[in-house]
């Protein structure tokens, strides 16, 4: 039974984790496209790239 409760508890750790990264990299990416302006693309011939990692539930 102690078996089953460690594996539920370590199940639970890997969903918070995992949420928390999707939640952190969800707030980079805002952050980065809000410090890339219109102006500054317009300077450079290319537009910077932002990865998204995305989790289905």
């Amino acid at each position: 039974m102690l078996i089953v409760q460690r594996l539920g508890m370590c199940i639970e750790l890997v969903k918070m984790a995992i949420e928390f990264v999707v939640v952190v990299a969800e707030a980079v990416s805002v952050v980065i496209h809000q410090n890339v302006t219109p102006q500054e693309l317009s300077n450079h011939s290319y537009a910077v790239a932002v990865p998204f990692i995305g989790f289905l539930p």
